[in-house]
């Protein structure tokens, strides 16, 4: 009976791998991401962009209003490259496995933000006034979309409020 024996010899490493398998997802299970921590984790990221996006957006309807369009579209620009970051350090955040759907389309809404951000930036610089008013709807209505897909959350900060940059 030769041929048992390299079996017998892999049983306890197959033992050995199985156990460990069994520890790691126990202490995923532990460690699992729930709403409230999530919340947590990213409000802050949010909150710093929101009072960024805030000081950098200061004044840009003024701006547009008395034809300074190349002043504003830098303000839009910025503030897309700022947002853009502030999404990409949300998608890195741990997410709750049972909201991994719902948030993978709400970072995608934050995606689209950031480029209504950047197209209102470029329509300005082009001096079409018209673009950016049909931007400027569309950006809108997309926070509002993102809004909606995050509601039950409890974010604050995370919620894209217009009034904040106006």
């Amino acid at each position: 009976m030769p041929s048992d024996r390299p079996f017998s010899r892999l049983f306890p490493i197959g033992t050995a791998v199985l156990l460990a398998a069994a520890l790691l997802a126990g202490s995923a299970a532990a460690t699992e991401q729930t709403r409230e921590s999530y919340v947590a984790q990213v409000e802050p990221i949010c909150k710093v962009n929101t009072k960024a996006n805030e000081k950098i957006l200061a004044g840009s309807r003024r701006e547009i209003k008395e034809g300074r369009l190349k002043v504003a579209a830098g303000q839009f620009g910025r503030a897309a490259t700022a947002f853009g970051k502030a999404v990409n350090q949300i998608r890195a955040a741990p997410q709750p496995s049972a909201d991994e759907a719902r948030l993978a389309k709400w970072l995608g809404y934050l995606d689209r933000e950031t480029g209504l951000l950047r197209e209102i930036g470029k329509a300005l610089k082009a001096g079409n006034k018209h673009r950016v008013q049909a931007l400027s709807v569309r950006l809108t209505q997309n926070g509002n979309l993102a809004n909606d897909t995050v509601l039950g959350f409890g974010f604050n900060y995370c919620l894209i409020k217009q009034s904040r940059f106006s």
